[in-house]
C-alpha cells in the first residue's frame, strides 16, 4: 500500500519523535488491525513503547486546515478507531477545534491538540528564544615553532628545516616534515579534544566564536635530534607551536511551534557534503531546561544521530 502524508503529518511525526520516552518508535502511515472490521486499517501516526516492563501505543490523527476542526471530524474518528487496540487516540489540528469537537472528544476518550506556529507573545511563557548556529571544524595554521635550548626558547627556523632528523639513533627525514606531522598526529588531536570538552568557556558569545583562537603548546620530544648540513648535532628536548585556529559560523533557521504546552524548535542545516542535519529543541513551560536532540542524514539515506 504506497503512503500518503504531508507536510503537516509529518511535522507532528518530527515532534512525536522527540518527546516519545527512550526506545519508543514513531511509525507514520502505519497500520493498526480493527479487531470488528478484522483488518489493518491505516492510521497518520503510531506510537509505541515499552513502560514499566508493558508495551503501550497510541495513534494520532492530523489535520491541516484553515479553520478551526468540527464535531464531524471527531464523529468519523469515533467510528473509525473505537476497535482499535491502542491506550489513547489524539486528534491534532492546525487550527485548533469547535468547542462542540473538544467536548465530544474528551466524552469519547479522544485528545484534542492544538499545532500552532508559536507568535511573539507566547516567548512570555517561555525561559528562553533560542538561536541556533552550527560550527565548523577548526582550521589550524602554524605561526612558529621554537625548540628550548640553554632554558630559553628558540625559533626553529634558526636550525633551517631542511636539516636532517634523527630519532632513536635512526635518520627519519627532515625537521620540517617532522614538525607538520607531530603537529597533525599530536598536537592537534590534543587541542580538539580540549575544545570539545570546554567549548562553552571558550567561545562564550557569537561574538567569540568568530575570532581567531591562538595556542601555545608545549611537547616534549624524548631523543629527537638534528643535524645540519655542516654534520653539527643539535638535541631536542622540548619544543613550544604557537598557532592559530579559525573556524566559520552558519545561522540555522528555525521554526517555533506550540505543542501541548511545549516550545517545539525545529530548524535544518546542509553540509557542503549534502547531508542534512535535523535540529529538534524543547521547552517545557515553566521549566528552565532545554532539550536538545539532532539527527544527521548523509546523502545516501543513513540516519546518524
Amino acid at each position: 500500500m504506497p503512503k500518503r502524508t504531508n507536510d503537516f503529518q509529518s511535522l507532528v511525526k518530527a515532534i512525536y519523535e522527540q518527546i516519545v520516552p527512550a526506545g519508543g518508535v514513531v511509525a507514520e502511515s502505519a497500520e493498526v488491525w480493527d479487531k470488528e472490521a478484522g483488518i489493518l486499517r491505516e492510521v497518520d501516526i503510531l506510537v509505541s513503547y515499552e513502560y514499566a516492563g508493558h508495551e503501550f501505543s497510541f495513534i494520532v490523527e492530523c489535520r491541516d486546515r484553515s479553520r478551526k476542526d468540527t464535531v464531524e471530524w471527531i464523529d468519523g474518528l469515533i467510528g473509525k478507531t473505537k476497535a482499535f487496540n491502542v491506550a489513547k487516540v489524539i486528534a491534532v489540528s492546525s487550527s485548533g477545534f469547535a468547542s462542540s469537537a473538544t467536548k465530544k472528544a474528551k466524552e469519547n476518550g479522544i485528545e484534542t491538540l492544538a499545532l500552532k506556529e508559536a507568535e511573539e507573545q507566547d516567548w512570555a511563557r517561555y525561559t528562553m528564544k533560542p538561536g541556533l548556529l552550527v560550527v565548523s571544524d577548526e582550521v589550524f595554521f602554524i605561526s612558529q615553532v621554537f625548540y628550548k635550548a640553554c632554558e630559553e626558547y628558540r625559533p626553529m627556523d634558526d636550525l633551517g628545516l631542511k636539516c636532517g632528523v634523527v630519532l632513536e639513533g635512526e635518520a627519519v627525514g627532515d625537521l620540517a616534515g617532522l614538525i607538520e606531522h607531530f603537529f597533525k598526529e599530536h598536537v592537534i588531536p590534543g587541542v580538539e579534544a580540549y575544545r570539545k570538552q570546554h567549548f562553552l568557556e571558550i567561545f562564550k558569545t557569537r561574538e567569540d566564536i568568530g575570532k581567531p583562537m591562538l595556542v601555545e603548546s608545549e611537547h616534549d620530544w624524548p631523543k629527537v635530534a638534528v643535524v645540519d648540513d655542516h654534520g653539527n648535532r643539535v638535541e631536542i628536548s622540548k619544543v613550544k607551536y604557537i598557532f592559530t585556529g579559525v573556524r566559520q559560523s552558519m545561522d540555522v533557521h528555525q521554526a517555533h511551534y506550540v505543542f501541548n504546552q511545549k516550545m517545539i524548535s525545529m530548524g535544518r542545516h546542509r553540509d557542503p557534503d549534502g547531508s542534512e542535519i535535523d535540529f529538534s529543541l524543547i521547552q517545557d513551560l515553566g521549566s528552565p531546561t532545554l532539550r536538545a536532540s539532532w539527527t544527521k542524514r548523509a546523502r545516501d539515506g543513513e540516519i546518524n544521530q
